[in-house]
């Protein structure tokens, strides 16, 4: 598992008004889907720490 090891290394993130697309790209253009299986997705209004993304991992 690739995790940043401080939110300097992160990005930004800014609000927005468009959508969230989980398993497509944004102009859901054909051939561009995921084909695959998405399982336990969960979105998080702060940077997780090392030890919570540990303890999501238990």
């Amino acid at each position: 598992m690739d995790v940043a090891r401080d939110a300097n290394s992160l990005a930004s993130l800014k609000n927005s008004d468009g959508g969230l697309y989980i398993g497509v790209n944004k102009n859901l253009d054909a051939g561009m889907f995921f084909s695959g299986l998405i399982d336990d997705v969960r979105i998080y209004n702060k940077a997780l720490s090392a030890e919570e993304i540990a303890a999501l991992a238990q």
